[in-house]
């Protein structure tokens, strides 16, 4: 299993943020800080500020900054803002329609493999992982 690119720029933008907490980030300064595409976070951004985690102010000197507190946040709630269930198991089967659905025993294998992995993601906070962080 593997996590997107948007979850990973998602999580790291939100320590760079908590690190910087109460301070206002350009997506511009996130995505130097993170050396990837300015369009990519940005769309990335505006979905955490949809979800409640940042807000967003507009303008010249506008830019992002946590919403919530850091220990407030879990990467199991940023994870499932871009991670579906579905994206972890898709039936070899799908273009021929697939009868067997959740009755398949190889669905019920991955669903409590990914609940297994939310669940341990909700103990683990953005503000855990501030510890290793090192600002530029």
């Amino acid at each position: 299993m593997q996590i997107s690119r948007k979850s990973e720029y998602a999580i790291h933008s939100l320590i760079i943020l908590a690190f910087h907490y109460g301070e206002e980030m350009s997506v511009d300064e996130l995505a130097e800080m993170q050396d990837i595409s300015l369009t990519y976070l940005a769309k990335v951004m505006q979905k955490l500020s949809k979800a409640g985690f940042v807000e967003s102010s507009k303008g010249f000197k506008g830019g992002y900054r946590l919403a919530l507190p850091p220990q407030d946040i879990s990467l199991a709630q940023v994870v499932a803002l871009f991670e579906k269930e579905d994206q972890f198991y898709q039936c070899m089967d799908k273009e021929r329609d697939c009868k067997m659905g959740k009755n398949c025993i190889i669905h019920r294998v991955f669903h409590k493999a990914y609940q297994g992995m939310i669940a341990e993601l909700e103990k683990i906070r953005i503000a855990d992982l501030l510890f290793g962080f090192k600002a530029n």
